[in-house]
């Protein structure tokens, strides 16, 4: 199996990142001509989420998008410069990355917590397993 295989989840999750970012861009340009909210009226973080209301969700997905993948995305590159690239290691990161894409399905939709909580809580398990059986290949060779 060619190793570059590892890195397609990795592109997958790429273009959701450009999707929620072009997102995030067109409801805040909306949101703010709507309510005539200019970038000076949100200084910090909470006054944005106050501003925006439900039209901040695509930033705060976008942020979510940058805080534990990118634990994924170097994942992604130990194993391929370890050569450890496998049947087990794509599943693992396809699902991943599935499970992303599912939590920022919900996030920018009807925004259920308890709904976006599962499949952050799944995606992130199997991210702990995938370093977990980095640090076992690595230990054990």
């Amino acid at each position: 199996m060619p190793s570059k295989y590892i890195f397609y989840p990795c592109f997958a999750l790429v273009l959701l990142t450009m999707v929620v970012w072009f997102t995030m861009l067109v409801r805040r340009a909306i949101h703010m001509k709507r309510y005539k909210i200019t970038p000076n009226d949100m200084p910090t973080r909470e006054l944005a989420d106050a501003k925006f209301g439900a039209a901040q969700a695509p930033n705060n997905n976008l942020m979510n998008l940058f805080e534990i993948p990118v634990l994924f995305y170097f994942a992604t590159v130990v194993i391929y410069v370890l050569q450890l690239v496998d049947v087990y290691y794509l599943w693992l990161s396809w699902a991943f990355v599935a499970l992303r894409y599912l939590h920022s399905f919900i996030h920018l939709s009807y925004n259920n917590v308890l709904h976006r909580g599962l499949p952050y809580l799944a995606s992130t398990t199997l991210l702990w397993f995938i370093w977990l059986r980095i640090g076992f290949q690595t230990i054990a060779s």
